[in-house]
C-alpha cells in the first residue's frame, strides 16, 4: 500500500483496483472539515448531497456553478479525530469501524463521481451507493486481513464485516425514496458480493474492472442473472 495519509492509501488503492482515470492529485483541497461546511455550505443550496442524512454526517456535496461541476467531502472533525485515535491501518473494532467505513464510503463517492465526468458518463445515486457498498466490505476485508496477517479472512471476521456494513442498518430516513435507495443498494451489493467471491481469486480484478465501468441499468442486469 502507498505510503502516506489514510485518505491518500485509500485514493490509490480505489483508483488502482477499479482502473480509474479521476485526473487527480492532492485530495486537500475537496476535503473539508467542520469549518468549511459552516462557511460554505450550511444555509446554502447544493445540487445533491450524497450520504448520511443527519446534519453532523460526512457526506459528498455536488453543485452546478454553471461553469462546471463543484465537488467536495465534508468529513465531521470527530470522526477523523478517532480515525486518528484509533488507525484503521493498525486496528479494527466496534470503536472505529463505522467511521471507517463513511470515510471510504464518501472517498468512493468522489472518485467515482469524478471518474464519470471526466469521462463525460452518466451514472445514478443507486448505482454510486452500490459501488460504495462493494468497496467499503473489499477494503474492510482487506485491512482486517492485513492487521490479522492471513491470506484468508476467518468467517468469524466475514461475519463481522458483514453486520457492520449491512445487517445492522435499520435505513430510517425522512424521505422514503432515499431510504428505498439505500435498502436496495445494500441489497444488490451482498448479492454481487457473494458472486465476487465465488470468482477464482486470478479473476476478480477484471471482473471489478467491468464492474464499475457497467451503466446503472448494465450492472442491475448483471446482478440480476448471478
Amino acid at each position: 500500500m502507498a505510503p502516506g495519509p489514510l485518505v491518500v492509501k485509500l485514493q490509490r488503492l480505489i483508483e488502482r483496483t477499479y482502473d480509474l482515470h479521476t485526473g487527480l492529485g492532492d485530495l486537500g483541497p475537496y476535503i473539508i472539515g467542520d469549518e468549511g461546511y459552516a462557511r460554505f455550505f450550511e444555509g446554502r443550496p447544493v445540487a445533491q448531497k450524497v450520504g448520511a442524512a443527519a446534519p453532523a454526517g460526512a457526506k459528498t456535496l455536488l453543485r452546478d456553478s454553471g461553469d462546471g461541476l463543484r465537488v467536495c467531502v465534508y468529513y465531521p472533525d470527530r470522526m477523523v479525530e478517532n480515525l486518528e485515535r484509533l488507525d484503521p491501518a493498525r486496528c479494527l473494532s466496534d470503536d472505529n469501524v463505522d467511521d471507517f467505513a463513511t470515510l471510504i464510503e464518501e472517498l468512493d463517492h468522489f472518485l467515482f463521481i469524478a471518474d464519470r465526468h471526466r469521462s463525460d458518463a452518466t451514472m445514478s445515486l443507486l448505482e454510486l451507493e452500490l459501488h460504495a457498498n462493494v468497496t467499503k466490505s473489499l477494503v474492510l476485508e482487506l485491512f482486517v486481513a492485513r492487521i490479522r496477517r492471513r491470506d484468508r479472512l476467518t468467517e468469524p471476521d466475514r461475519d463481522w464485516i458483514q453486520h457492520h456494513l449491512f445487517d445492522k442498518n435499520e435505513f430510517r430516513e425522512d424521505d422514503p425514496d432515499v431510504e428505498e435507495r439505500y435498502r436496495n443498494a445494500s441489497a444488490l451489493a451482498v448479492r454481487y458480493l457473494r458472486f465476487f467471491r465465488s470468482l477464482p481469486v486470478g479473476d476478480r480484478p477484471a471482473e471489478l474492472r467491468r464492474f464499475h465501468r457497467r451503466s446503472h441499468h448494465e450492472k442491475l442486469a448483471h446482478i440480476a442473472r448471478i
